[in-house]
């Protein structure tokens, strides 16, 4: 699909869905066109293409019938790249419940090589979003604990500052919160939906709106924006 494509962004709370939620959380904002599905991949996940499971339609994204699982313990990578640029403003992840639903996701951005685990705990602190960087940095741009027994797909925004520009975006899953626990989990991981929330960036058209390039038509140029809607949530907020 073209890029450039406007969005609606969602408060910044975590926002389990309603049930019948279909405008933010649906097509017009859901980015699922744009992500490049057949280069999704993960790290403990046999195969690797696998991953691609979790990246559904929208109208899938309750389906219990196909879904990702860790292999020797509870950790899972997915690393999704898009077919343009995008601004991010949510994650939304269907976990499910039980035994085998992730507790905490970490997200990286901008890395074409994906990230391995070794880089990724090093960078992970013992509670969730303590110290985050900027997009490409060794920092995480996100970290934050996911709702428990929650079910059905939960939006958790992300600070648009940090996925302003995103190409890619490495999503690590974990049950146990704790990193540095010394008891390896008896556990796997699944999940059974990843989406995201955002806006398709074209290019020639900030190009051409930020240089000021065709003068003649800058008053008809239409101004690049996004619109914030403000809600209550009882939820901590997500770093």
């Amino acid at each position: 699909m073209p890029c450039g494509g406007e969005t609606t962004a969602l408060d910044r709370e975590p926002n389990a869905e309603a049930g019948n939620a279909t405008g933010a959380y649906g097509d017009a904002s859901n980015l699922y066109t744009y992500i490049d599905r057949d280069k999704v991949y993960g790290l403990n996940l046999d195969p690797p293409e696998s991953a691609k499971n979790a990246i559904k339609p929208w109208d899938e994204r309750n389906s219990t019938e196909v879904w990702i699982e860790s292999g020797v313990d509870d950790q899972m990578i997915i690393t999704v790249p898009f077919t343009c640029p995008v601004r991010l403003q949510s994650v939304l992840l269907n976990p499910g419940t039980g035994d085998f639903a992730p507790r905490r996701c970490t997200l990286f951005v901008n890395r074409p090589n994906g990230i391995d685990f070794d880089e990724a705990l090093a960078e992970m602190d013992a509670v969730p979003g303590t110290h985050l960087g900027p997009a490409g940095g060794a920092r995480p741009q996100a970290d934050f604990a996911l709702l428990e027994q929650t079910p059905g797909v939960t939006a958790y925004p992300v600070s648009v500052s940090r996925f302003s520009q995103t190409h890619s975006v490495s999503v690590m899953l974990v049950r146990v919160v704790l990193m540095q626990s010394d008891s390896p989990t008896q556990h796997t991981s699944r999940v059974f939906y990843i989406g995201f929330i955002g806006k398709a960036l074209d290019l020639r058209q900030d190009t051409v709106y930020k240089h000021d390039v065709a003068a003649a038509n800058s008053s008809t140029h239409p101004v690049d924006g996004v619109a914030d809607k403000q809600g209550a949530a009882s939820t901590p907020s997500v770093r």
